[in-house]
């Protein structure tokens, strides 16, 4: 109906990407408002079914951790990168090693020498964010560790 009407139709298909007409957001982003819109939208259309509001601490560390690589990508990345391939490399060069608390993965150094550059870069402030929540949930896991072997002996 709208096709014999006149209307450009595009298709974004986010379970088959070979179905979908390669929509790239990244190209429409003028503003941090928008990015913060494109990872609300990621959050919103990612998240699974009977998640609770428990689940919240979570989403909010997930929101700034899509905030700050987009944000990245978005100020920094030349134009042929900024896209989902690119966030997608992102997130798995964000290797975590549990047994070493002071690994760096490339993304931490990415961050790292930015900060030497912009200590004020929006995308900076957003990581700092992420990594302080990070921090919180180490932190609440060594403490449950800890007092579960006292309530245990």
């Amino acid at each position: 109906m709208l096709y014999e009407n006149g209307y450009d139709i595009k298709i974004l298909n986010t379970i088959n990407f070979k179905k979908s007409m390669k929509y790239n957001p990244f190209a429409y982003l003028r503003s941090e408002k928008d990015i913060l819109k494109l990872v609300q939208t990621i959050i919103a259309n990612t998240k699974g079914d009977g998640e609770k509001a428990g689940e919240d601490f979570w989403v909010k560390a997930e929101k700034l951790y899509y905030t700050a690589l987009i944000g990245y990508i978005y100020y920094e990345a030349p134009e042929e990168e900024k896209n989902f391939k690119t966030l997608l490399d992102m997130i798995d060069a964000s290797e975590v090693r549990e047994d070493d608390e002071t690994y760096m993965n490339p993304i931490d150094r990415l961050f790292e020498a930015l900060e030497k550059k912009d200590p004020s870069h929006f995308a900076v402030k957003q990581y700092k964010k992420y990594k302080l929540a990070a921090g919180v949930i180490e932190l609440r896991r060594t403490l449950h560790h800890y007092f579960s072997e006292i309530c245990t002996s």
